[in-house]
């Protein structure tokens, strides 16, 4: 009896998640179908405006608006994502939870939306203040003059970032854990005039204090405590120097120590 009741409870879990990542495939597709509508759209004016013109015209003018086409659907996927967030009201909340669970699949479907993103059209947001914006109407909170020049950032509305700061290329930002059968998620802060370095890796519940920085290839493991003005390096991250003092910092100019 009990053997029964695990292969139908195995049985039922394997169908829910077949469901749901089908109905994932079925939001992407609408998602991408939607954000092509503009860039076809235009396709077809530019087609009909120059339908007279000379064939070199033609020629041109259609490689022009095929050349737009990826950045206006690129935008246009970025509202749409951001819109779909807002009206289904998808946000994240730190705790534990087990995989077949609500805020299991919340946190599915929140991060599909990033992903659709990630993987079409975010290489060409990095470094430029889209990104920063994508990820503010996804829930971030992120401060004026900050930086990012990474795709792998999940879990946007559990993230804070204080102005700023610099996130390098390739790091990986996340605020979420699989452990023992369950998700866990936790809240990640990064203070103002933070450094993250190439490639390092912030786990989740890190906290990071103003003008500290993280060496690039670091692993910061998750619930780290950073204080403000220290450098963190190394697998795993531990500190390799401590704040400057107020008389070192004065000495030093308002650049502060450089990374030797």
């Amino acid at each position: 009896m009990g053997a029964s009741k695990k292969r139908l409870s195995r049985s039922l879990e394997s169908a829910i998640l077949w469901s749901a990542t089908l109905g994932l495939y079925v939001e992407a597709a609408v998602l991408f179908g939607l954000a092509l509508y503009p860039s076809l759209a235009m396709l077809s004016r530019v087609r009909s405006s120059v339908s007279n013109a000379a064939p070199a015209l033609q020629l041109l003018s259609m490689a022009l608006a095929l050349g737009a086409l990826p950045f206006v659907s690129g935008c246009t996927l970025c509202v749409l994502v951001a819109a779909l967030r807002r009206l289904t009201m998808l946000d994240l909340r730190p705790g534990r939870y087990a995989y077949i669970s609500r805020e299991s699949f919340r946190w599915a479907s929140y991060n599909a939306l990033i992903l659709l993103v990630r993987f079409t059209f975010m290489n060409f947001m990095r470094v430029t203040p889209l990104l920063p914006a994508f990820h503010r109407a996804m829930g971030a909170e992120i401060g004026p003059g900050v930086q990012i020049n990474t795709n792998v950032m999940a879990d946007s509305c559990l993230l804070t970032i204080g102005s700023d700061s610099v996130i390098g290329g390739d790091v990986t930002l996340i605020c979420h854990s699989a452990e023992r059968g369950e998700l866990v998620l936790a809240p990640t802060r990064i203070g103002s005039r933070v450094t993250v370095g190439l490639m390092a890796v912030v786990l989740p519940g890190v906290e990071i204090g103003d003008g500290a920085t993280v060496a690039a290839h670091s692993v910061v493991p998750k619930g780290t405590r950073i204080p403000p003005g220290e450098l963190w390096g190394g697998v795993p991250a531990r500190r390799i120097r401590p704040a400057a003092t107020s008389e070192e910092a004065g000495r030093e100019g308002p650049e502060g120590r450089e990374l030797r």
